[in-house]
């Protein structure tokens, strides 16, 4: 099997498994070794005082953490994935729907996401989404104190 179609199937494993929605207790911790020690998940067009890069598998689990349980019916209703040249570099096309738990409002977002795969393992997660949406359903409030507790969880100190 070529390394595109290895790593192919890391991407569609990684989306696959919240077919059923965001996973939690045991799942959730499996889920997250999808993430290379060594990972970023950036988000370029985040809103502050969203973070626009979560360096390492680590703040990247305490990152997923506080997003899953802030929209626990997360459901990514379309996805697709474009191979590219390069065989660790896939685009995909996503759309996400969920209630924001802490406030009771809809996130809809529309994504394009980059992801490179390497050694069977997601090393970089780069997400194109419109920021408005986010703040719009999360709001700044709701934002900052997740940040704080992702922060928190990781034993950093947040800036102000």
């Amino acid at each position: 099997m070529s390394t595109q179609a290895e790593n192919r199937k890391v991407v569609d494993g990684f989306w696959g498994d919240l077919d059923s929605g965001p996973p939690s207790g045991k799942e959730l911790e499996a889920w997250k070794d999808w993430f290379a020690e060594d990972a970023v998940w950036e988000m370029p067009f985040a809103p502050e005082p969203l973070a626009k890069s979560v360096p390492g598998r680590q703040l990247i689990g305490h990152f997923i953490d506080w997003f899953f349980r802030s929209v626990p019916d997360l459901r990514i209703d379309s996805w697709v994935v474009h191979d590219t040249t390069d065989p660790e570099l896939f685009v995909l096309e996503l759309h996400g729907k969920a209630t924001v738990m802490q406030n009771g409002n809809v996130y809809a977002n529309t994504y394009c996401t980059h992801m490179r795969i390497r050694g069977g393992k997601v090393v970089l997660i780069r997400e194109y989404f419109n920021p408005n949406i986010v703040e719009q359903a999360f709001g700044v409030e709701v934002i900052a104190e997740g940040m704080s507790q992702v922060m928190a969880a990781a034993g950093l100190e947040v800036s102000k």
